[in-house]
C-alpha cells in the first residue's frame, strides 16, 4: 500500500489500509466496495484518499429523490467492471435503484465516522459524542494524514479551540464585525470558509468581503427559509436555495436561532434589507395563493400584510368585514408570531391587525346568542360565563394610538360599530326580559353578602380589597393576571348584583359584607342624594367616611389605606395566626371612566396596578383576599335616536342619563324597577339608550345592563407559606446599541416547583455611575420552571428613558440592575461597559 502524504499511522493511511485490503483481492468478479454515508461524514475524506491512495471513486449524484442512484446503476452496467469505491448518499437499508448492483459488492461499508475512530485506536467517550457530533468530520480532514499520536488530543474542548464550532460559524454569521479577521489571524479561516459550503450550504466566504458575505449567506437562508415552507411553489432564486437534507437543516436552524439571540438580532434586521433586496421575493410573495409558514423575510411580511390589510379594506359591509377577519383570523394570528411582529425594532403592525381578529372573533361567536336565550338569567349566564370576552375584546377597539397605519385605523373604527351594535343587539335583549321579569336577577346576592360569607369563614388574616367601578370582565381580566405563572389557578370569581340604580352612593354600601336586607334606601330631599342605613348603625353609608366608621367599629378593621398606600408598603404586615383585617380602597376604574382616560388607554394599566397591589399584600402576610365592587358601566357615544326625550311621568326625585328615580313614574319603553331596598322606583332606559339630561357622555352606569349591574367578586388565597421563584440576569458585559437586549431566567433551586412557590414579576434597569436610569423596560413574568421544559431564558427588549442623564460617552461603565417589580427587591446586579455614543437626547 502507498500513501503519497501523510504519516503512517494516520487515520488516512488507516482508512486506505482497509480499502485496499478488499480491492486488492484476487477474486472474480472483481470486488467492489459499496460505501454507505447518510450523515455524508466520508465524502471529503473518500476524495482525498482515494487521490492519496490510488484506487478509483464514484459519487453518486445527491440530487434529492432517487435519480442519481438510477444513473449510477447505468454507468455501473456500461463502464469496465475494475476495482473501486461507490460512495450513496443513504443507509444501507435505504439504498434504492442501485440495490440490485449493491447485493455484488464485496464489502459494504456501514460504519459511522465515530466507530471507524474507535476501530483506528482513538478513545472517543460515549458521553463526549453529543459534543463532537457537528465537529468529528471536519476535524477527521483536517487531522486526517497527521500522527496517530496527534489523536490522544482529541476532547470536546480541545476539539472547539482547535476548529471553527457551530458556535464561532454563528458568531461569523450574525456577531460583530471582524469574525473574518480573528478567523485568519486564528488560522481557521480556510476551516470556516469548508464547513460554510459543505455543512450548511452557504456561499464560500472570501476573506477581504466578510460584509457581503453576509448578506449574500442571509439572502440564501430566506430563500431556503421560503422553499421549505412552500416545497410546490418556491422562489425563483437562482441557485440560492439550499438543497434538502442535512445541509438546509443546520442552515434553517442559524436562521432560527438568529431571530431569537439577545444580542444579535439588530444585525439580522439590519441585513434584511439588503438580502431581500438580492431576492426579490415580493413578487413570489403576492402571487401565492395562501401564506408561507416562513416568516423570517420582511419583503415578505410586509407584502403579505399590505395585501391583507388591502383586502379588508375593501369591503364595506360590516357584517362581511368582520366575517372576513374571523375566517383569517387563524392566518393573522400566525403571523403575529413572526419575528418582524415581535422582536424587530421596525415592527409589521400583524399584532394590531390580530387585535381586530380577536374582536371579530368574539363578535361571530356570539352572533345572535340572544336569540336562545328565554329568562333574564340566561343572559346572566350566557355573561358571567364566557359572553364577558366580548367587553374585553371590545376595549381593544377603542384604545387610541398613534402607531397604527391609517387603513388599519378605518378598519377598526368600522370594526368598532359593528360591535357597539352587538352590545347594543344584546343590551336589547336583556332588558325585554328583564322587563318581563326582574326578580330572579335582582335576587343575586350582593357583593356584600358574598363578601360576608369569606369573612365569616376566615381563619388567619384578611384584605378586604373594594374597587370602584370594576365590571365583570375587569374583574375576570384581574383574576387571570394574578393567576399568570401560578402553579395552580389561586383566584375564583363569583357573580353578585349591583343595587339600583347602580351608582357608587348605593353600590358601595351594598358592597360592605353585611346582608343587604339590614340595609334601607331612602332619598334626602334636602341633599339631594340617596341615604343608605344599616340595622343598628347610625351613620350614612352612602359616605365613604361613614362606610370606614362601619368597618372599623362592625368588622373591626384594623387598618383603612388606599391602592397606592399598599404599592408605596405604607401598611402593617399581618401575623400568620392573627385575623387582622386590612380595607384597602381603590378608584382607579371610576376615575379614568368618568375623565375619558379609560376609553383612550384601556384598563390594562389598572389592572396591572390592582394586580402588583394583591401581590403585595400577599407578600405582607395576607394570603385570603375579596375583592368586591359597587357597579359596572359601559361605553357609549349615543345617536340622537339613542337619546329619550320623554321623560317619565310621575314624581321625580333623582335623575343622571341612565336612571330616573322618583315615585308613580310611569313611560312607554323604560324599565320601570324598584330601586333596591326602598320604596322608590327607578326608570330605565332600554338597552343602551340614555335620558336627555346631565351627565358624561362615554361613560355610562346607573341603568340595567348586564355590564352594569352584575359584578365580580374574586376570592385570592394563596398558600400561608409562599416564596417567590429565585431569578438570575444573564450576563451583559456591554451595551452596543440605543435598543440593548438582555435575558433573565429562574434560578436551578425553581426546578422544584413547591405548592407555595409563586412567580416573579421583575424589571431590568441600567444605571449611570450617579445612579440615574439610562435604560429600562416594562416588568415581565418569571415562573416556577417544570423539570420538563428545561431552562428557558426570557428576553428583554431594554428602552432609553425619556429623558436619560448628559454626559454618558463611549466606553463608560452602567450598572445593570435586577429587582422585582412588585416591591423593588434587588435580586442582581452587574457591571457593564457603555460601547455606544449617546449624546444627542433631546
Amino acid at each position: 500500500m502507498t500513501v503519497r502524504s501523510g504519516h503512517p499511522s494516520s487515520f488516512e493511511a488507516w482508512l486506505i489500509g482497509q480499502v485496499h485490503d478488499v480491492l486488492g483481492r484476487r477474486a472474480t468478479p472483481v470486488p467492489w466496495m459499496l460505501w454507505c454515508d447518510p450523515r455524508h461524514e466520508w465524502r471529503e475524506l473518500l476524495r482525498k484518499a482515494a487521490s492519496d491512495g490510488n484506487f478509483e471513486l464514484w459519487l453518486c449524484d445527491t440530487t434529492p429523490g432517487e435519480q442519481g442512484e438510477l444513473r449510477l446503476r447505468h454507468r455501473f452496467a456500461t463502464e469496465e467492471a475494475r476495482p473501486r469505491v461507490v460512495w450513496l448518499p443513504v443507509a444501507r437499508t435505504d439504498v434504492g435503484w442501485f440495490k440490485v448492483v449493491a447485493l455484488h459488492a464485496a464489502r459494504v461499508w456501514d460504519r459511522s465516522l465515530v466507530d471507524a475512530l474507535r476501530d483506528y485506536g482513538v478513545a472517543i467517550r460515549r458521553s463526549d459524542e453529543p459534543a463532537l457530533a457537528s465537529l468529528l468530520a471536519p476535524h477527521a480532514l483536517e487531522w486526517f494524514s497527521e500522527p496517530k499520536e496527534r489523536w490522544a488530543e482529541l476532547t470536546p474542548g480541545n476539539a472547539k479551540g482547535a476548529l471553527v464550532d457551530d458556535e464561532r460559524m454563528f458568531s461569523a454569521l450574525a456577531g460583530p464585525e471582524g469574525a473574518f479577521a480573528e478567523l485568519a489571524v486564528d488560522s481557521r479561516f480556510e476551516i470556516f470558509a469548508r464547513r460554510a459550503v459543505e455543512d450548511f450550504g452557504l456561499p464560500r466566504p472570501e476573506p477581504s468581503d466578510e460584509g457581503a458575505w453576509r448578506v449574500a449567506a442571509l439572502a440564501r437562508l430566506l430563500a431556503t427559509e421560503a422553499a421549505e415552507a412552500t416545497p410546490g411553489n418556491p422562489p425563483t432564486v437562482g441557485d440560492r436555495i439550499i438543497p434538502t437534507g442535512v445541509r438546509r437543516d443546520r442552515a434553517l436552524g442559524l436562521l432560527r436561532r438568529w431571530q431569537t439571540h439577545i444580542s444579535w438580532v439588530a444585525s439580522l434586521e439590519s441585513l434584511s434589507a439588503q438580502a431581500d433586496a438580492q431576492l426579490g421575493l415580493t413578487w413570489w410573495a403576492r402571487n401565492l395563493s395562501s401564506p408561507p409558514r416562513s416568516r423570517a423575510s420582511r419583503a415578505v411580511e410586509q407584502v403579505l400584510f399590505d395585501q391583507a390589510v388591502e383586502r379588508l379594506e375593501r369591503i364595506e359591509d360590516v357584517d362581511a368585514l368582520v366575517r372576513e377577519l374571523e375566517r383569517t383570523a387563524t392566518m393573522i394570528l400566525d403571523r403575529t408570531k413572526g419575528f418582524w411582529s415581535t422582536t424587530a425594532q421596525d415592527k409589521v403592525p400583524w399584532e394590531a391587525l390580530g387585535e381586530l381578529a380577536g374582536v371579530a372573533s368574539a363578535l361571530v361567536e356570539h352572533q345572535s346568542i340572544e336569540v336562545k336565550w328565554r329568562h333574564a338569567m340566561d343572559a346572566v349566564s350566557w355573561y358571567t360565563g364566557n359572553g364577558w370576552r366580548l367587553d374585553a375584546e371590545g376595549e381593544r377597539l377603542f384604545v387610541e394610538s398613534d402607531r397604527l397605519p391609517s387603513a388599519v385605523q378605518r378598519i377598526r373604527a368600522r370594526l368598532r360599530r359593528a360591535y357597539l351594535r352587538a352590545v347594543d343587539r344584546i343590551g336589547r335583549r336583556f332588558s325585554e326580559l328583564l322587563a318581563d321579569a326582574s326578580d330572579e336577577v335582582l335576587a343575586l346576592p350582593s357583593a356584600g353578602e358574598l363578601a360576608l360569607e369569606e369573612i365569616e369563614r376566615r381563619k388567619g388574616p384578611m384584605a378586604l380589597v373594594f374597587l370602584d367601578a370594576c365590571r365583570f370582565d375587569l374583574g375576570c381580566r384581574l383574576a387571570g393576571a394574578l393567576d399568570q405563572g401560578e402553579p395552580q389557578r389561586r383566584t375564583e370569581v363569583k357573580t353578585a348584583v349591583a343595587p339600583l340604580p347602580s351608582i357608587t352612593a348605593l353600590g358601595m354600601a351594598f358592597a360592605l359584607p353585611l346582608p343587604r336586607t339590614s340595609l334601607t334606601v331612602a332619598f334626602d330631599t334636602a341633599a339631594r342624594g340617596f341615604k343608605v342605613t344599616a340595622d343598628g348603625f347610625s351613620g350614612d353609608l352612602s359616605h365613604k367616611s361613614a362606610r370606614n366608621k362601619w368597618l372599623e367599629t362592625r368588622l373591626k378593621a384594623a387598618e383603612l389605606v388606599s391602592v397606592n398606600d399598599v404599592i408605596e408598603d405604607a401598611f402593617e404586615a399581618a401575623s400568620p395566626r392573627s385575623k387582622r383585617l386590612l380595607v384597602v380602597h381603590g378608584a382607579e376604574f371610576d376615575t379614568a371612566g368618568h375623565e375619558g382616560e379609560l376609553e383612550i388607554r384601556g384598563a390594562d394599566e389598572s389592572i396591572e396596578r390592582y394586580a402588583r397591589a394583591i401581590r403585595r399584600l400577599r407578600d405582607k402576610g395576607y394570603h385570603r383576599i375579596v375583592v368586591v365592587t359597587d357597579h359596572g358601566f359601559f361605553h357609549w357615544q349615543p345617536d340622537d335616536d339613542e337619546v329619550e326625550a320623554d321623560k317619565p311621568a310621575g314624581t321625580t326625585r333623582w335623575t343622571t342619563r341612565r336612571a330616573i328615580v322618583g315615585t308613580g313614574l310611569t313611560h312607554r319603553t323604560a324599565l320601570l324597577l324598584p330601586v333596591s331596598r326602598s320604596d322608590l322606583q327607578v326608570a330605565v332606559p332600554r338597552s343602551v339608550n340614555a335620558w336627555r339630561t346631565y351627565g358624561g357622555l362615554g361613560f355610562f352606569h346607573g341603568g340595567a345592563m348586564l355590564q352594569e349591574i352584575i359584578v365580580p367578586v374574586i376570592t385570592v388565597t394563596w398558600p400561608t407559606k409562599t416564596t417567590k421563584v429565585g431569578v438570575v440576569l444573564k450576563p451583559m458585559v456591554q451595551i452596543t446599541t440605543r435598543r440593548p437586549r438582555v435575558a433573565v431566567q429562574a434560578a436551578s433551586e425553581a426546578l422544584l416547583t413547591a405548592e407555595g412557590q409563586v412567580a416573579r414579576r421583575v424589571v431590568v434597569k441600567v444605571q449611570d455611575p450617579k445612579g440615574a436610569v439610562v435604560f429600562r423596560h416594562d416588568p415581565v413574568l418569571v415562573e416556577s420552571l417544570n423539570p420538563q421544559s428545561g431552562w428557558t431564558e426570557i428576553p428583554i427588549q431594554l428602552e432609553l428613558v425619556e429623558k436619560p442623564p448628559p454626559g454618558l460617552r463611549f466606553g463608560t461603565e452602567l450598572v445593570a440592575i435586577l429587582r422585582d417589580a412588585d416591591d423593588d427587591e434587588e435580586l442582581a446586579r452587574e457591571n457593564v461597559l457603555l460601547k455606544v455614543e449617546i449624546d444627542d437626547w433631546d
